[in-house]
């Protein structure tokens, strides 16, 4: 018998369930469940939900580096730009957390097999994670995903379903498979345990830096960084470890921004979503944005768009100037870091820290002039 340390709570009602990958929803309002601890934190070692962490199914992810960019930073008139590298995770984005989590749970609840819908990076790690724990994945995605990350689903043995049409298509697909196949749909973007792998890059940047931090800035979709880290940075705070928690402000592309739109009070739907070059964030319906919001305004945060033009810009002035090949979802950051400082919600003189959440590797180049 499975002795785990958390349950699951509505995050709409309140209500609580024994832990399980399997149901999503709440049975009594219909809502989304987060992982709600037995213990209080306790310092500097982040909670984690599994039954027995050292037998977790890691393939060495996390303590990835926090590294100054000086230029950058200096450039762009801040005491210090700090970026945490999430693209040395294992399979080249900062899904690996998550996967980690969730691969982990859903093997110790004894599921083999599994269904998930993504736009690139979280089906590539749950991919992997998978191989590794002996489990059989399936995969949604755009057809036009890039073709590193599709590639990545394929060699790690997962069963890849390609889908025409807007992400929100993958979505609805793997929805109609699972009721088809009755199979578990572990999706990283509905499972509570997913975004609870995040909380670790909090902690890591608190171990390395401590509280300078000022302003968090990151590319946001569907949220799971946006909430695990911030999710982090209170059980440091309820534990004594920091003093206050940084503001974290949220970057969508103007051709997406469900999370941006609703900050500011903007009427937006996901019929209003347009073509762009961030895939990682191309997410038009997240079925957490109200966890989100939540995110942003409990630090006093903002959201800001960013124009299509800046995010191979920064790209390109990213590589040239520090030796840092992201995909277009991270440069989309930095646009927003430059955006931020001009309107003077970041001041001059300000710690940030970035995460670059993935590998322009995986990505065909885009030439910029």
């Amino acid at each position: 018998m499975n002795v785990f340390n958390h349950l699951l709570r509505c995050v709409d009602c309140s209500a609580t369930r024994e832990p399980s990958v399997k149901d999503l929803y709440c049975e009594v309002c219909g809502g989304l469940f987060k992982v709600e601890y037995l213990d209080p934190p306790d310092g500097m070692t982040p909670r984690l939900p599994m039954e027995d962490p050292t037998r977790s199914n890691s393939l060495g992810e996390g303590d990835t580096p926090v590294v100054l960019l000086e230029k950058t930073g200096e450039a762009l008139g801040l005491r210090s730009l700090w970026a945490k590298f999430e693209f040395m995770s294992p399979t080249g984005s900062f899904k690996d957390r998550g996967s980690v989590i969730l691969t982990t749970m859903g093997r110790d609840l004894g599921v083999t097999e599994f269904i998930e819908d993504s736009s690139g990076n979280a089906g590539a790690s749950l991919s992997a994670y998978a191989a590794a724990a002996g489990l059989n994945a399936h995969v949604f995605a755009p057809s036009s995903a890039a073709s590193g990350k599709l590639d990545q689903i394929q060699i790690f043995g997962a069963n890849l379903h390609k889908i025409e049409g807007p992400r929100q298509a993958a979505t609805d697909a793997a929805e109609a498979f699972v009721k088809e196949r009755g199979l578990c749909y572990m999706s990283h973007n509905l499972s509570p345990y997913f975004s609870e792998g995040m909380k670790a890059a909090s902690y890591e940047i608190v171990d390395v830096l401590g509280g300078e931090i000022d302003h968090v800035v990151l590319p946001v979709g569907n949220g799971s960084l946006l909430i695990g880290m911030v999710r982090g940075y209170q059980e440091l705070l309820a534990a004594g470890v920091i003093v206050k928690i940084p503001k974290f402000h949220c970057v969508q592309a103007h051709a997406v921004r469900p999370l941006v739109a609703a900050l500011n009070g903007e009427q937006w739907s996901y019929h209003d979503a347009l073509p762009t070059d961030a895939s990682g964030i191309a997410v038009s319906k997240p079925p957490r944005l109200a966890e989100m919001l939540e995110a942003i305004k409990s630090t006093n945060g903002v959201g800001i768009t960013v124009p299509e033009e800046s995010l191979g810009a920064w790209q390109k002035r990213l590589s040239a100037s520090e030796g840092l090949f992201s995909e277009m979802t991270s440069a989309g950051a930095f646009a927003g870091l430059e955006r931020l400082i001009e309107s003077g919600e970041i001041e001059h003189g300000s710690n940030v820290c970035l995460p670059i959440t993935g590998s322009g590797l995986k990505e065909p180049l885009k030439v910029v002039g």
